[in-house]
């Protein structure tokens, strides 16, 4: 009996976890600019010098960030499906993370010795870089994916011309991930 109800309020927890992700995914992607603004080839021009080609990508980023953010992972899953077996590599280690925190619920014991969950995402985290940077390539792919789409992002904002866009002046005030912020919930906006 107490087994069920014990699943019972993991399920619970889980389902209140994807429902707090979801709500937060849709909020991300209710952010984003709309694709046909971020490639009109009207607004690209080359820039005059270098100062110049920062200030449009400062801008651009502050603008586009979502969508910038959404084009790095799509490089980065393309860079994995290049490279299957540190793909799967990186499966067996999320399934191995949501093992030891998701699906054991009680604790890991080891030679008699009981680990706290500090102690296990610690050894996880720990693990997951030894299998990361040293034994695999994944290290390697996860670079190269980050370095394209940096290049990808760097090419678009230096060459599109930021006069167009409409920035709130507040925006950049929260930082880059600010976006990643839920709504706020009962504040009035005027």
């Amino acid at each position: 009996m107490g087994s069920d109800a014990a699943q019972g309020s993991v399920t619970m927890t889980t389902q209140l976890a994807m429902s707090r992700v979801t709500e937060c995914a849709r909020h991300v992607l209710s952010q984003r600019r709309e694709w046909t603004e971020l490639a009109d080839r009207s607004a690209y021009a080359k820039p005059e010098n270098f100062a110049e080609a920062t200030g449009r990508l400062r801008k651009n980023i502050n603008y586009f960030k979502v969508n910038y953010v959404l084009f790095m992972m799509a490089v980065m899953v393309l860079c994995l499906l290049t490279h299957p077996a540190s793909m799967f590599m990186l499966v067996g280690l999320g399934a191995a993370w949501v093992y030891m925190f998701v699906v054991k619920t009680e604790p890991l014991v080891i030679s008699g010795r009981t680990f706290s969950d500090r102690e296990k995402l610690i050894g996880m985290s720990a693990l997951s870089l030894i299998i990361i940077f040293f034994l695999s390539s994944i290290g390697t792919v996860i670079f190269m994916g980050l370095g394209l789409g940096c290049a990808g992002v760097a090419a678009h904002g230096a060459m599109r011309v930021p006069d167009d866009l409409f920035l709130d002046e507040n925006a950049g005030d929260n930082g880059f991930f600010a976006f990643l912020k839920p709504p706020q919930t009962g504040t009035a906006t005027i």
